[in-house]
């Protein structure tokens, strides 16, 4: 069975790692991408105030090591009545199977804000946080715009420049603007209550159930309302818009519907993953949930004696904080917040394939080592929280 797989990022490589590990040689794949490497785009907020971006990891590494096909280019359509697609190079390749991962594109959101998450913005939000240190910003405000996607990103980069301020002895006045109802709300409650905490201990004044508009002569304004607030420099994040892949069903943003195992509404042959779908949530342990759910369909249709699981979101985030991270888990009950790893390997991506196969291959941690003890804690944590009503 010939299996194409668009794109670079967490649901791509989690979908090959996942299919070769099920299906074995019973597909031949071929995953076809821009990307030279696999983007830790998860440690960017580290990178850009001193930390490690991580080690790169060569897509055409991935492919020796899977035994898999890798060819660097962009799909510009799909066929698929005759189950084909067109390259940007200007080849057409056949498919049995084809998965959609290319992720959503970025726009800016806020004009003339910084738009952390663009090729140029980590460069230039290291310039705004020198120009901070030196007294020459003092008006600091964090804006998540609509349709980001996924916000943490925003709350680390604040939490992480109070503690560089903190460390430096500079002064400044921090500000975090959401339309959110509480901090990282989609987490619940008790998860909201542990990330208040964190922003109130670095001051950080947090605003929440506004949505940022525009900036004018030094304030931003949100509504509802015509609420102003003073700033130097605004930090947000993109807006998201789907890929819009001509020859695919879109919702009026471009994003490609699915169904709970990841196959396109009103196709056969062709399944989506990732940033790309139309979930409203645009994140790696859930784009790699997606990518899971698809390479299980897959793998029974060649025969693989399983009963595909549906995608059923379990929505985990390691917030950096300057401090100890937390890691955070949405769940019914008001969610889980805790200073003690409640996935392993306990890093960034936490995809079921791609997160041991990183920590085996680009220095993370060891797979193996603590796995069984962090399973075998995992209720009781989430029994200890429910316990004492929020945080460890």
């Amino acid at each position: 069975m010939r299996v194409i797989v668009a794109g670079g990022g967490v649901a791509a490589l989690e979908t090959v790692i996942g299919l070769r590990a099920l299906a074995g040689e019973r597909i031949a794949i071929e995953l076809i991408a821009p990307e030279r490497a696999f983007a830790w785009r998860s440690l960017m907020v580290a990178a850009a105030l001193g930390g490690s971006s991580g080690s790169s990891l060569e897509l055409s590494e991935l492919a020796e090591t899977l035994g898999i096909t890798y060819t660097r280019d962009t799909i510009l359509s799909v066929d698929p009545c005759e189950r084909v697609v067109r390259l940007a190079g200007g080849a057409i390749r056949s498919y049995d199977a084809l998965v959609v991962a290319v992720g959503a594109v970025a726009e800016e959101a806020i004009v003339g804000a910084l738009t952390f998450g663009t090729p140029t913005g980590t460069d230039r939000f290291r310039k705004v946080l020198k120009l901070t240190e030196s007294g020459e910003v003092s008006d600091l405000v964090f804006a998540v715009p609509a349709h980001a996607g996924w916000p943490l990103a925003l709350y680390e980069l604040a939490l992480l420049t109070a503690e560089r301020l903190r460390m430096s002895g500079a002064s400044g006045h921090l500000t975090l603007v959401t339309p959110e109802p509480a901090p990282l709300a989609v987490f619940g409650g008790r998860a909201s209550g542990a990330v208040l905490e964190e922003l109130e201990d670095r001051d950080i004044h947090f605003i929440a159930g506004l949505l940022p508009q525009e900036i004018r002569w030094g304030e931003l304004h949100a509504r509802p309302g015509k609420v102003r607030i003073i700033a130097d420099v605004v930090v947000t994040l993109p807006r998201l818009r789907g890929p819009a892949l001509p020859g695919l069903p879109g919702d009026g943003r471009g994003f490609v519907p699915v169904d709970r195992h990841g196959l396109v509404r009103g196709l056969t042959d062709v399944y989506a993953a990732g940033d790309a779908v139309s979930f409203p949530i645009k994140h790696g342990g859930l784009a790699s949930q997606q990518a899971d759910a698809v390479a299980e369909a897959i793998a029974e249709r060649v025969g693989v004696d399983l009963e595909p699981a549906p995608f059923r979101p379990v929505l985990r985030g390691k917030l950096l904080t300057g401090g100890e991270p937390h890691y955070l888990e949405g769940s019914g009950d008001g969610g889980v917040a805790s200073t003690r790893p409640l996935w392993w390997p306990p890093a960034k991506v936490a995809g079921r394939h791609l997160g041991p196969f990183l920590g085996d291959r680009v220095g993370g941690p060891p797979c193996a080592a603590g796995a069984i003890e962090i399973e075998e804690n995992l209720e009781s944590e989430r029994a200890l929280a429910r316990a004492i009503g929020g945080g460890e």
